[in-house]
């Protein structure tokens, strides 16, 4: 992070992509679908970043980080979420408030 441009979230891709290091990059998807599932409730990455590290394995860390963003491109979209489509439902605190 001491290289300019690099903040915590590109610090933590490189950390588990390229040194295969447990880390979890909080994007835009990260950071969403963690909070409609209730993962998290942060309204930071950092704070988002921290409760996911103690809510979930540490060997998880960064398979769980890749499986947030494709679920947040394909099914649970910003403005958008395609709830009729997706298999968490039952266990999202988003989809309780808001739709069921």
């Amino acid at each position: 992070m001491t290289l300019p441009g690099v903040g915590r979230k590109t610090a933590n891709v490189v950390l588990a992509n390229v040194h295969a290091i447990e880390a979890i990059a909080v994007d835009t998807h990260v950071f969403r679908v963690s909070r409609r599932l209730g993962l998290a409730h942060g309204n930071t990455p950092r704070r988002v970043e921290e409760e996911l590290m103690d809510a979930l394995p540490e060997g998880q860390w960064a398979a769980t980080h890749h499986r947030l963003i494709a679920h947040g491109r394909a099914i649970c979209k910003a403005r958008t979420p395609l709830c009729g489509q997706c298999p968490l439902t039952r266990w999202c605190d988003w989809y309780a408030e808001n739709v069921a």
